[in-house]
């Protein structure tokens, strides 16, 4: 009925008004792919391999169509030019019919589609889906998901009665081509084969029970109240209790912290390393190496500061790496410094190397560790 509507609306020739309304078919398994037209979101992978897609959609056993709708921020060019791709695909001759794209997508659209299809598709790159919303409203109303492993669908995969599109693995450009074959294989060996067999009068058995299992599990783990408890439980009540510690006694607490850093900040210029430890030329695996340091804190006393030692091996360009940092305590004063120590024990072969950083300690919260906060270095290599 809507694409009916919006062909009259540009005034379309008759014969396309009437082929319009003969657009797809309540018997015939649906694919909803319903989204803002982000190019991350990958809409044309489905199409990669087009006489394959057709091959799917025209099977006259088990037919497929594919229901696509969506709209893409007016000032983003890709985004618009994979709508008008798709659009083009969807007057094929061979795909008119099977591949219908709807027009003017808002919210009652969206609220057909994810009620409506059987199969809702979602390919982004993995790692760049923020959450996946629609995936889970489907899932609410029986639809099972055919995803990539991002998002929510990486935790709801094994029990949310969908299919996963390739692995964990993070996304590169040839992860194109196997994720659509993925797709293809996954529609034509086991999606279809299920939605089309073991019927009992009708019903796919097989089907609604999976559809039932994706039903208890998505409304039961990823739902509001879950999303309202973990803000309150993470965000909320430690606020709360961080602002009424930090208010506490008009501010006391915090106005000591102001103090203290604008001492550590008024001696920090003053702050230096003034010896480090004999390095030994070689060191026995399994053997406890001493690392110590002495340091010069200008009238600062060691819980002022923190003392931490990154060793690890040493690469081809020295520079570090399989870097492993462990933080070195106070052992004693001498000469008026004081002695920062730690003993480690190597768990890799070839030349390593170390550095010592010493910075102001506000880490009573790492949270509100400042990112501009003044460090300075110590290096040496074994």
């Amino acid at each position: 009925e809507r694409a009916v509507a919006c062909a009259k609306m540009r005034n379309a020739p008759a014969g396309e008004i009437e082929r319009a309304g003969e657009i797809l078919d309540p018997e015939v398994l649906t694919i909803g792919f319903a989204r803002r037209f982000a190019t991350y979101k990958r809409a044309t992978l489905l199409f990669r391999d087009l006489i394959r897609l057709k091959r799917i959609l025209s099977n006259s056993k088990m037919p497929v169509q594919v229901v696509i709708a969506g709209k893409a921020h007016p000032q983003d060019i890709p985004g618009k030019t994979l709508i008008r791709e798709i659009v083009k695909f969807s007057r094929d001759p061979e795909l008119y019919g099977r591949v219908v794209f709807v027009e003017d997508y808002g919210l009652d659209v969206a609220a057909q589609m994810v009620a409506g299809v059987d199969i809702w598709l979602n390919t982004p790159r993995r790692g760049e889906e923020a959450s996946g919303t629609s995936g889970m409203k489907a899932g609410m109303n029986g639809v099972l998901n055919l995803s990539i492993l991002d998002g929510w669908f990486d935790e709801a995969q094994d029990n949310g009665g969908g299919w996963a599109i390739g692995d964990r693995e993070a996304y590169s450009p040839d992860r194109d081509d196997t994720h659509a074959a993925a797709i293809y294989s996954l529609l034509e060996n086991e999606i279809a084969p299920l939605y089309y067999g073991s019927r009992e009068e009708g019903v796919p058995e097989k089907w609604i029970a999976r559809m039932r299992r994706c039903l208890s599990t998505v409304s039961a783990n990823f739902n509001c109240q879950r999303m309202i408890g973990e803000y309150n439980s993470n965000l909320y009540r430690p606020a709360q209790t961080a602002w009424e510690a930090v208010s506490a006694a008009g501010f006391e607490a915090a106005r000591k912290h102001v103090q203290w850093d604008q001492s550590v900040r008024d001696r920090w210029d003053s702050v230096h390393f003034a010896a480090g430890a004999a390095e030994p030329k070689e060191v026995m695996a399994g053997s406890a190496v001493p690392l110590r340091v002495k340091l010069d804190l200008a009238g600062l006393t060691a819980s002022d500061v923190k003392v931490e030692a990154l060793i690890g091996r040493v690469g081809p360009g020295g520079d570090l790496e399989a870097v492993e940092t462990l933080e070195m305590n106070p052992i004693e004063k001498q000469d008026g410094m004081i002695m920062f120590g730690r003993d480690f024990v190597p768990r890799v072969t070839g030349r390593l190397g170390y550095s010592v950083r010493v910075s102001p300690n506000h880490c009573e919260d790492p949270l509100n560790r400042p990112c501009n906060t003044p460090v300075k270095w110590m290096s040496g290599t074994n």
